[in-house]
């Protein structure tokens, strides 16, 4: 059976509006004072001329539609080029397309793909990968948190993903939060093919650095958490009736597609202010709703990189 270490977890995705201005603060939770008293306390670093969004190229949106609606994948080719490349390929050559979400499991993933019935155990049009787990930090922009991690010595974001490094800086690799998208495989780490899975509860980081994760979910993950959940105690979470899982009905690269009709999206900058503010009014809950306040910490899967879908 080719899928995953399965591990459990009850707690629940909380979606977030994105939002383009100071706003980001939220103010409405933590008031305009209390955010920039916090700011004052953290050195500000030298945002001149890094803006605070970016425009997602159309060639790295991944569209799968589900019968509940539109999910949005943002793939990395800074991270696994080779996976991702595998997915354009399967989905430009209509593979995903009729298949299905055939194993769900409840606070942990959702996954789809080749499936396990008997005529999908040959692939030979898609070789299996090499895996693409970690690499090295030349040539990126890693944007530390000042947070403690129990999974890695330094945690923070690459373009917008969440990531870690080791103590010396030298190698990072994409972390498992809500919403990671990574490739499924056997044993070996080297046995990925097309077969996906989507992270729907709260990210499984013992799953770090051990599978290959190529993309996140940027918007629809609502639709994510609408898809009909497997028993984990029965076959691993592989729902045995195929008329009761969730189909895929396709799946698109949004450069395919005719340009008045593809959706763009645009991502806050994880190297901006933006995005500074927000981690340290996150960091920072002072308003008087918290009459016991907080830890002044944050965990890198619970501060995202906000999406907003643009004209």
């Amino acid at each position: 059976m080719r899928g995953l270490v399965l591990g459990l977890s009850m707690l629940a995705l909380a979606a977030c509006s994105p939002q383009g201005d100071r706003t980001a603060l939220d103010e409405a939770q933590f008031g305009p004072d209390e955010a920039d008293q916090a700011m004052a306390e953290i050195e500000m670093p030298d945002f001149t001329g890094i803006p605070d969004w970016r425009l997602a190229d159309p060639e790295d949106l991944l569209l799968i539609e589900t019968r509940h609606g539109m999910i949005t994948v943002e793939l990395s080719d800074e991270f696994a080029p080779n996976h991702a490349a595998r997915m354009r390929q399967a989905v430009r050559d209509g593979f995903f397309d009729g298949r299905d979400f055939y194993r769900v499991i409840d606070g942990f993933v959702a996954q789809g793909g080749r499936g396990e019935e008997a005529d999908s155990v040959e692939l030979p049009q898609y070789p299996v990968l090499a895996g693409e787990f970690y690499r090295p930090s030349a040539g990126i922009v890693f944007t530390p948190m000042i947070d403690d991690d129990l999974y890695a010595p330094v945690v923070g974001h690459v373009n917008g993903f969440p990531a870690a490094q080791t103590a010396d800086g030298s190698e990072t690799w994409l972390i498992h939060c809500p919403g990671t998208v990574a490739m499924a495989r056997d044993n070996g780490p080297d046995t990925g093919d097309v077969e996906f899975y989507i992270v729907i509860g709260q990210g499984p980081r013992h799953l770090d650095r051990i599978m290959s994760v190529f993309g996140r979910v940027i918007d629809g993950m609502d639709h994510v958490q609408a898809l009909t959940r497997g028993d984990p105690m029965a076959n691993s979470g592989v729902i045995a009736d195929p008329a009761q899982r969730d189909p895929i009905l396709s799946m698109r690269i949004a450069a395919d597609l005719p340009e008045a009709e593809r959706p763009a999206y645009e991502i806050m900058r994880t190297d901006g202010q933006a995005f500074f503010d927000l981690k340290t009014a996150r960091r920072n809950r002072t308003a008087d709703f918290f009459f016991e306040t907080p830890p002044a910490v944050i965990e890198a899967c619970h501060i995202p990189a906000r999406a907003r879908r643009v004209n």
